[in-house]
């Protein structure tokens, strides 16, 4: 009862009864409790973002792992050939002489006596007496500088068998080593080695043609100077002949017959 009146008295003189009573905003505890799951879900999908992309990451990072194992490391492969397995340093080698030395020959009489190793008839060199002929030697010469150029492509040609035969092999090893290569780069390092030891080959060969042309063009050359020398003895002879008949002619003039 004592409390009853009490708060009959408190209400009567206008005091607050629940002045010690906080008052709570539901609305906006509701609101930032949805702000803040708002915000955690852009955070959980961020990181969701982020663990697909690491993942992709990873998967590139293991595909390019894969491919470089594949492919090989390049500067590795190529640190792997052997120059001297090429040949680099044959490849300013000259074989045979150079054509200067091959046209000032000692000898322009040489070509008489050279047999080419029991092919041809040695010329015979006397005469019925017994005596040497004494033979042009610039007649004779340019047989001598086309002899020459004979001898030097043999020369050319065996000098370069054994280098050819050496290329030979190592193109063929090197093909071997191509097909049972286990990454790209080592067969790419073994397909210039190829190309490398082709070229070689193709050099050697060029070079065998070239000296083979020299000794067609000095044949040529002294077919040519030959009929050349023919026409020019020919046209001396009818020029001569035709002196001989004007001399002839003007010496007849001058004799007298005699009268009976």
């Amino acid at each position: 009862m004592k409390t009853l009146l009490c708060l009959l008295v408190l209400a009567a003189t206008g005091a607050p009864a629940f002045a010690q009573i906080p008052v709570t905003d539901v609305a906006s505890i509701v609101q930032q409790e949805l702000s803040t799951a708002e915000t955690l879900a852009q955070w959980a999908q961020s990181i969701a973002q982020l663990k697909t992309q690491v993942s992709q990451l990873n998967q590139q990072i293991s595909i390019q792992s894969d491919l470089r194992s594949w492919i090989g490391n390049p500067s590795v492969a190529g640190a792997n050939v052997s120059l001297s397995t090429l040949g680099v340093a044959s490849l300013t080698q000259v074989y045979g002489q150079i054509q200067s030395a091959l046209v000032n020959v000692p000898d322009s009489l040489a070509s008489l006596g050279n047999t080419s190793s029991g092919t041809y008839r040695a010329l015979q060199d006397t005469d019925l007496s017994g005596n040497p002929v004494q033979h042009d030697p610039f007649t004779y010469r340019r047989y001598s500088v086309l002899d020459a150029e004979q001898q030097n492509y043999q020369q050319v040609v065996s000098s370069t068998n054994a280098r050819q035969q050496q290329l030979q092999q190592d193109l063929a090893s090197t093909l071997v080593a191509m097909k049972s290569a286990t990454t790209e780069a080592e067969a790419q390092k073994q397909s210039a080695k190829v190309d490398a030891l082709n070229g070689q080959i193709a050099a050697i060969a060029a070079t065998r043609r070239d000296e083979a042309d020299q000794v067609v063009a000095q044949k040529a050359a002294n077919d040519s100077r030959l009929e050349e020398e023919r026409n020019a003895a020919a046209e001396l002879e009818a020029q001569d002949d035709y002196l001989a008949s004007q001399r002839i002619t003007a010496y007849m003039q001058t004799l007298k017959l005699r009268q009976n």
